[in-house]
């Protein structure tokens, strides 16, 4: 027997939001996990790559300065700032916007009642926003920078505002005002909520995945230690698997936040309440022609 689809429009408290988020990841597992991987996976090897060739120079060059085989003092600290890094958190940027768009994506389509989803319907709605959405994220990553910059606190405040700003724009196919606007507009009264659920849901992905991911980074790393008898390599070809690793686990994450958006979404608007109403109409009207029995 089928399981019984999720309604997404919903207002959701903490538990039923972790509830429904391994609920539909189980239900949806094989082409969420399908369509996450082919589309947003490009970028995850790009980070993979880029932190792990990062990792690795950064550890080369500390090992020639503390084993003073380098003339320069100052070589392993310019090293920090290579254009490495600046790749580095490029793909990082473009590979959490490509995994928020294909989630937003998915969620869109599941919504309009097409389960289990194929590659090729996410990677439609993929291409028409991926592009919007990473133009339309800069300003967003800037204006986090400089709250964080300013005590900390406007910036978690921010990152929390804007955490649903991808799923707008996926969803609802706003500007960038709107979209923006429209972050403030569904939070109102419900930060508290979204802060709990945003940090709680961070804390169950990270610690899972930076379990898993040690271990098998670990056995990587050996494994390259011993073949290769490099110690930079094994530390760059770990820091890739775990990368990769860390990065996976976002699905659930963004899983999370996608539902809570619908339930901001739902709590400001009704129109999921209103729909299941009209739903109710409809199946009445379908049995009006049905003669009475006495």
């Amino acid at each position: 027997m089928d399981e019984q689809k999720i309604q997404l429009r919903k207002i959701r408290d903490l538990g039923e939001n972790i509830s429904d988020t391994f609920q539909l990841l189980r239900q949806q597992w094989k082409p969420m996990a399908r369509a996450f991987l082919i589309i947003a996976g490009i970028f995850l090897m790009a980070v993979a790559i880029t932190g792990g060739l990062y990792q690795r120079n950064n550890f080369s060059s500390f090992l020639n300065a503390g084993s003073g085989n380098s003339s320069d003092p100052f070589a392993a600290f310019r090293t920090v700032f290579s254009p490495a890094y600046f790749l580095m958190i490029l793909f990082g940027l473009l590979a959490i916007v490509a995994m928020n768009v294909v989630v937003a994506a998915y969620l869109k389509l599941y919504e309009s009642g097409i389960a289990d989803a194929s590659v090729q319907q996410v990677w439609d709605i993929f291409k028409k926003y991926f592009l919007k959405c990473v133009l339309y994220y800069i300003p967003i990553f800037l204006l986090l920078i400089i709250g964080f910059c300013l005590c900390i606190v406007p910036g978690i405040y921010l990152s929390i505002v804007l955490v649903p700003f991808i799923f707008i724009l996926v969803t609802e196919d706003l500007s960038f005002r709107a979209a923006f606007d429209r972050c403030f507009q569904i939070i109102k009264q419900n930060f508290w909520p979204s802060f709990g659920i945003y940090i709680i849901m961070y804390i169950i992905v990270a610690f899972a995945a930076t379990m898993i991911g040690f271990v098998v980074a670990g056995i990587a790393g050996l494994l390259s230690y011993f073949t290769t008898k490099e110690i930079a390599s094994s530390v760059g070809i770990a820091t890739s698997i775990l990368n990769i690793f860390s990065y996976m686990f976002y699905l659930v994450f963004f899983i999370s936040a996608g539902l809570q958006y619908y339930s901001l979404a739902e709590r400001t608007d009704g129109t999921g309440i209103a729909r299941r109403i009209e739903s109710i109409g409809a199946e009445g009207t379908a049995n009006s022609t049905i003669e009475e029995q006495f």
